[in-house]
């Protein structure tokens, strides 16, 4: 696998794109760029749409895992009561109410791995969505600096800092999506999540 990259990077370095324009962010302007390179997952952790995805999702997996555990302390609370109450209940009767219990506790903790099922799938939405903003951001620079592609900072096995486009990518996000905010508000922390 690292060898076709390698050779995916050579390739890039032989191919003679058309010639760049001047940009105002540091990429090597005295000649024609095959390739850029980019630290994706600062993209997320860094940008403003990134960083709030990133809380959203954070508080939503706080908000399961203390719902999760005050269901627990309240199940731990029943059972303690069911049991007290053991020697004074007929055996039936407390086989019948301890059954009702386990049927409870199953049903709430199938309820509550489905809602942690359907936090990873808004998760994952919500990342598929931020990355598909990236494209068309890349597409402009690739546009401008006259690069025929794009890689992961990870796959290059060395380059120059200069190629590095991430802070620049990061920029371009955060102007589109100040400028959402700006035009719609109640996007912030409110946009409906795709199941």
């Amino acid at each position: 696998m690292a060898w076709r990259r390698i050779l995916a990077v050579i390739f890039c370095l032989l191919a003679v794109p058309a010639g760049a324009q001047p940009l105002g962010y540091p990429v090597p302007q005295s000649q024609t760029l095959p390739f850029l390179v980019m630290e994706q997952d600062r993209l997320l952790t860094d940008s403003l749409y990134g960083q709030d995805i990133i809380a959203r999702n954070e508080t939503e997996a706080q908000a399961l895992r203390e719902e999760s555990q005050q269901l627990d302390r309240a199940f731990e609370e029943e059972e303690r009561q069911l049991t007290e109450r053991r020697a004074a209940l007929p055996p039936d009767e407390f086989r019948e109410m301890a059954d009702a219990f386990d049927a409870k506790v199953v049903r709430a903790r199938r309820e509550q791995e489905a809602k942690a099922a359907a936090l990873s799938r808004r998760v994952e939405t919500r990342q598929r969505d931020f990355f598909r903003r990236v494209g068309p951001v890349l597409l402009e620079i690739l546009e401008e600096t006259g690069a025929v592609a794009v890689f992961d900072q990870r796959d290059v096995l060395i380059s120059k800092q200069d190629l590095n486009i991430t802070d620049e990518v990061i920029k371009r996000l955060d102007v589109a999506y100040t400028a959402e905010l700006a035009d719609s508000p109640e996007l912030s922390g409110q946009e409906e999540d795709k199941e």
